[in-house]
């Protein structure tokens, strides 16, 4: 099952043109990441930075963009759980636009759970492991 979070596209997120500037749909993908650990996790993810120094820093990105998204568009950005790792995790992410439906942008983005004091990799604590493992069930149940 996939995690939605919905995001109102503002006057900063659009180029001269109009449309959505490219890195902005990044910025989109790490928002629904984000949600994800605030209304999934037992940590939310501002926390996991804070007290426990640890982050996700990205470490491979492959995207497609498919139609523009427009200044006062919604996206409907569904983030999927593709794989879990030692100490890494594997993110499917599609941007829709929700007046029509259609598909603006797909991006599979890996993270590796890092010490942030030691800029090292570290292993994924059960309780994230958990919460990654269900969702990655989920989301193979529904293939």
């Amino acid at each position: 099952m996939a995690f939605t979070s919905v995001q109102k596209i503002r006057f900063d997120d659009v180029d001269g043109a109009g449309i959505v500037y490219y890195p902005q749909f990044f910025h989109l993908c790490h928002a629904a990441f984000e949600d994800f650990f605030d209304t999934a996790a037992p940590i939310s993810y501002p926390e996991l930075i804070r007290d426990r120094r640890l982050g996700f820093p990205t470490v491979a990105i492959e995207s497609t963009f498919t139609a523009p998204l427009e200044y006062g568009d919604i996206a409907v950005v569904e983030l999927t759980v593709e794989e879990v790792g030692r100490s890494s995790a594997g993110f499917r992410y599609t941007i829709r636009r929700k007046r029509d439906g259609a598909r603006s942008f797909r991006a599979r983005i890996t993270n590796v759970l890092m010490n942030l004091d030691t800029r090292r990799p570290v292993p994924l604590p059960p309780e994230l492991r958990s919460i990654l493992e269900q969702s990655l069930s989920a989301a193979d149940s529904e293939d």
